[in-house]
């Protein structure tokens, strides 16, 4: 242990410390196209992920790194299951914030087109954006 920790005090100081102003978004895509039973593979979906980070690098020359987290979405009857993705100003690829909002509905459009997903909220700092194909509400759904 003791060693470890000379170790680590000794190359301490060799990291270089980036600091950026916080940004953060986070998005929920459903996992079964459309309102159908057809599961998407979480494979599936990070290939759908891929192709759009490479079309917003194309468009917008901006790299989005991209945490994704399983997850469920429920609500009176439906039960989804889910991926989460949340994105950052990530400090090695600084944007500027207007192009890294314009980034991110970009990939979520790409997404929905991908995975048939009709509707997707986008959760920003400052405000929220849904994104919809159509006015249809899932019919397991119990209104």
């Amino acid at each position: 242990m003791k060693t470890s920790l000379i170790h680590f005090l000794k190359y301490k100081n060799k990291n270089i410390s980036i600091t950026v102003q916080t940004f953060t978004a986070q998005a929920t895509i459903g996992l079964i196209k459309g309102y159908s039973n057809e599961l998407i593979s979480i494979s599936d979906f990070k290939m759908a992920l891929l192709t759009a980070q490479k079309q917003i690098k194309t468009e917008f020359d901006v790299v989005l790194s991209t945490k994704i987290t399983t997850c469920e979405i429920v609500c009176l009857g439906q039960e989804e299951l889910s991926v989460s993705l949340d994105f950052i100003q990530y400090p090695k690829f600084q944007i500027e914030e207007t192009v890294l909002k314009k980034a991110i509905i970009r990939l979520i459009e790409i997404l929905m087109e991908l995975l048939q997903q009709n509707r997707v909220v986008i959760v920003f700092s400052d405000e929220t954006i849904m994104l919809e194909q159509s006015e249809m509400i899932d019919p397991n759904i119990t209104l």
